[in-house]
């Protein structure tokens, strides 16, 4: 495909980009998945996990069009990703995934955001740390169930609970934990077995958990979540399968794209060594791209040798070592390629695709790693059929609206 992303920017009168790279986010297609895992996850809310920049969508975005969509909560890792929330007008339900430091638990009060303990420490710290005089905060107890990675110890969840219901300073909110393995029906069983005697032992001693949550993407697709007051689909939410359960609901599909202009595109004769440490030579008389893109924005050196992008409908090899800033495609035989020429490292272009799954295979990861993984220095392009309507810019979190574009709204 020729198209140069300046041009399609300038026609929505939005600025030029700094780089000719850029990650590409259809707004009505996250907009549909979030609708979609919002009937999926019927009668529980849809709690749209955001953290991790909106897996590489863009916070504030994905918390629009995942809300727009249906989401009655927006799951964060820390207090930082709460505040750029509130600060983008988001008046509703916020969950943090993560314990927050003692220092901003105040701050996260006054904002009204929910947050995590995962340990009796915690549940202690909360009592030094608010003051009475400022609105309570809500809490979440996590359990540790067989995740071992946070949360409380199931013999202490009663006291945890208790704890937090009786002070002047909190209330509980809700319980909850994580299932490791949603893949594995057996680990899956102990843990919702060993959850479900934690809510038994809560209700005997007169405590109400409040919100019950155990599933992200992996349990919404796996197991059974109608008692649960919550649901937190992550990865599912931008169009990827987690591996785990039924398939996706026919109408999710990915949203983002990554794709460039090439810098450079030059002939070169055989035995030419390409990039550091000469580890790919030409072989015969071979055409190179540059794209501005490298392992400083999240594009791994595990990416070469193995990956491919697409150009000008056709498949073409990364070739040589990624760099910081960059990296080379032979493009050898495929007829047009120039500065116009778009190519696409993630995402559709026609008929073939490159998914983040695909990508991951390559690296010897995993789908979420590939997104989470890309960089800020990547300007965000939101589009709405094929069109430009919204921008952020490179190294930052404000974005620009085309005029007359009708921004998903909270």
């Amino acid at each position: 495909m020729t198209r140069r992303i300046d041009r399609a920017l300038e026609q929505s009168g939005l600025p030029a980009l700094e780089r000719s790279v850029w990650v590409e986010v259809d707004v009505d297609r996250l907009t549909a998945n979030a609708e979609a895992l919002c009937s999926l996850a019927e009668p529980a809310a849809f709690g749209a996990v955001v953290k991790a920049d909106g897996y590489g969508h863009g916070l504030e975005m994905a918390g629009r069009c995942a809300v727009a969509g249906g989401a009655r909560w927006l799951c964060v890792a820390d207090s930082a990703e709460a505040t750029r929330l509130r600060d983008d007008g988001y008046e509703g339900q916020i969950f943090v995934l993560y314990p927050v430091p003692p220092a901003t638990l105040p701050h996260m009060a006054r904002l009204g955001v929910d947050v995590t303990v995962g340990s009796l420490d915690d549940v202690a710290t909360l009592a030094t740390s608010l003051d009475a005089e400022e609105p309570p905060l809500a809490v979440h107890v996590e359990i540790d169930t067989g995740m071992t990675r946070g949360g409380v110890a199931p013999e202490d969840a009663v006291t945890a609970a208790a704890g937090i219901s009786e002070a002047p300073t909190t209330i509980l909110a809700g319980v909850w934990t994580h299932l490791a393995a949603p893949e594995n029906p057996g680990t899956t069983s102990v843990q919702l077995s060993r959850f479900d005697s934690v809510l038994s032992q809560l209700t005997a001693a007169g405590i109400d958990p409040r919100a019950v949550h155990v599933a992200a993407s992996g349990g919404l697709l796996a197991t059974d979540t109608s008692g649960q007051a919550l649901v937190r689909p992550g990865l599912a939410l931008y169009g990827v399968h987690p591996g785990a359960g039924d398939p996706l609901p026919p109408s999710v599909a990915p949203a983002l794209a990554v794709r460039a202009h090439p810098v450079r595109v030059a002939e070169v004769p055989p035995r030419t060594a390409v990039g550091y440490a000469g580890t790919w030579i030409a072989e015969r008389p071979s055409v190179i791209a540059t794209l501005p893109v490298g392992y400083a924005d999240g594009w791994s050196r595990n990416s070469s040798p193995g990956g491919s992008v697409l150009v000008e409908g056709e498949r073409a090899p990364l070739v040589g070592r990624v760099s910081s800033d960059s990296l080379t495609v032979d493009v050898t035989g495929i007829a047009g390629i120039g500065p116009d020429s778009e190519f696409t490292l993630l995402g559709k272009d026609g008929d073939d695709e490159i998914t983040a799954d695909t990508v991951a295979e390559v690296r010897r990861t995993i789908s979420w790693e590939v997104l989470q993984q890309l960089g800020g220095r990547m300007a965000r392009v939101y589009t709405s059929n094929g069109t430009p309507v919204a921008l952020r810019p490179e190294s930052s979190v404000m974005v620009t609206m085309a005029p007359g574009f009708d921004i998903p709204s909270y």
